[in-house]
């Protein structure tokens, strides 16, 4: 177990380039508080940087959608503080999920794995997310919000643009490379914390996240980007 030891840096680069190595590392020893509060605090900066673009492409959305001035100024005074308390809130609901839907197939296939372990592993999976989050908070500084949108990372780029309220395009919108990785990485550190084989935990981790992502097809009209 010693030899598994990494510092915190260590944990967050070997995720990109040794996953293996880093999550038998964050299973041996799991850290909850500091990772999490790292990924946080960085989402918090990135959503800061961007306030500018936000709100003016947020008032130029509801002029456009036919909002009194009233009504603009109202919304207005929501956007930072609702993003921000969004982020802070979502982040470690959508970690205790993860761990939650690990936790139930560690339960049924007996595996070794401790809720705390698991918890760590969905932590360290977000990194991808934030990732994505560094890139786009790039484009929108660079090229403004409105364009940064039209940048796609999920597999609808290589579907015509033409229809975009179509249930393929919306599908393959929520089909993301970085979410895919993000997925990619819990599998294999929850297969490492329960001392189990990849191809069970991939299998149904895969399922409920093609079922999720079947869903939110359906329920969202405007495709992923």
């Amino acid at each position: 177990m010693g030899e598994n030891k990494l510092s915190m840096t260590e944990r967050f680069l070997k995720v990109l380039t040794a996953p293996g190595e880093a999550f038998q590392a964050i299973v041996d020893d799991p850290r909850i508080l500091w990772p999490g509060l790292i990924i946080i605090a960085i989402s918090l900066l990135l959503i800061i940087l961007a306030i500018p673009e936000t709100k003016q492409f947020t008032a130029e959305t509801l002029v456009a959608s036919g909002q009194s001035p009233d009504q603009i100024a109202l919304a207005m005074k929501f956007v930072v503080p609702g993003a921000l308390i969004g982020t802070v809130l979502a982040m470690p609901m959508v970690w205790l999920v993860e761990a939650a839907i690990l936790a139930l197939y560690n339960q049924f296939s007996v595996g070794e794995a401790r809720f705390k372990q698991l918890l760590a592993v969905a932590i360290f999976a977000g990194v991808p997310s934030i990732i994505k989050a560094v890139i786009s908070t790039g484009l929108i500084k660079t090229m403004g919000y409105k364009a940064a949108l039209q940048v796609s990372t999920s597999l609808a780029v290589f579907l015509n643009t033409a229809n975009q309220t179509s249930f393929l395009y919306r599908l393959l919108g929520q089909i993301d490379l970085f979410s895919i990785w993000g997925l990619v990485l819990l599998i294999l550190g929850g297969s490492l914390a329960m001392k189990k084989r990849v191809g069970g935990l991939a299998i149904y981790s895969g399922t409920i996240w093609l079922v999720y992502v079947v869903v939110m097809a359906l329920l969202v009209k405007t495709p992923a980007v």
